[in-house]
């Protein structure tokens, strides 16, 4: 919630304007405690999960989790910006444990269609996601998907994020966001995928800068693990490593889902 003006005289009443994030529901078929969900999908075949605001992730059933880091570009209306754009720091929580580093780098390091992170979950198992950036050699807060103060959300098909403004008007738009906004502003993703939008540079919410771009997250859901095919097992974890892929035991991270592991 903002208020404008924040200083008023005895009698003058602010305009006050917010937001509100209802839970959601990604896919089809049953979600978190046997709720049907409507997403869209294959008739009820695919996976549900239940977006809990501001960006808890909470499926239904056992699904493969992935995620790729669209873009990152920090910015706090400081003209003492890093031209180069500063480091980020990404990270993820698997059912409440550790947030565990899923990508650190400048603008530049940001591979998009590189999964960072790929993970097989049972129905009620929860993802949370963080996320904070390098200043001078000083770290900012590490907001989290769990944090009152909404700087990390995580937004569906056809849901708009809770800026003050109209975030596809901007003229500031990112061009790694401009594809996932359609021509209303709502975000636009296929039926299993949630967009995970981060504003690490601002805390007050009527400045221009608190526009959700700071860090951005994609995260698709599937049956499937959505793996390249070579020398894996049934999860999807390597087992073989004969080239650069690091591998794991069943049902563990695999930390190199993005990589052709028979390749030398």
């Amino acid at each position: 919630m903002t208020a404008f003006p924040t200083v008023v005289q005895t009698g003058t009443k602010p305009t006050l304007t917010w937001n509100i994030l209802y839970p959601a529901t990604i896919g089809t078929g049953t979600g978190p405690g046997g709720n049907p969900g409507s997403g869209g999908g294959n008739n009820g075949s695919d996976p549900i999960v239940l977006v809990n605001p501001p960006g808890t992730l909470i499926p239904g059933g056992t699904i493969f989790t992935t995620v790729q880091i669209v873009g990152s570009g920090v910015t706090a209306c400081d003209p003492t910006q890093d031209l180069l754009g500063h480091f980020a720091d990404a990270r993820i929580s698997f059912n409440g444990g550790a947030y565990q580093q899923i990508f650190y780098g400048r603008p530049a390091s940001v591979i998009p269609s590189k999964q960072v992170y790929i993970k097989k979950m049972s129905a009620n198992q929860k993802v949370n996601f963080a996320g904070r950036y390098l200043k001078n050699g000083v770290w900012s807060p590490l907001f989290t998907t769990l944090s009152r103060n909404f700087q990390v959300v995580a937004l569906g098909n056809g849901q708009t994020p809770p800026t003050t403004f109209p975030l596809h008007l901007s003229p500031n738009l990112a061009s790694y966001l401009r594809p996932y906004l359609d021509s209303l502003g709502k975000v636009k993703l296929g039926p299993l995928s949630v967009l995970v939008m981060m504003e690490l540079g601002q805390t007050n919410r009527s400045s221009p800068c608190f526009d959700y771009q700071d860090l951005i997250l994609l995260v698709t859901f599937s049956n499937k693990h959505p793996n390249n095919g070579h020398g894996n097992n049934l999860d999807g974890v390597d087992s073989s490593n004969p080239g650069n892929g690091q591998g794991g035991p069943n049902g563990m991270v695999d930390p190199s889902g993005g990589v052709d592991d028979e390749i030398n």
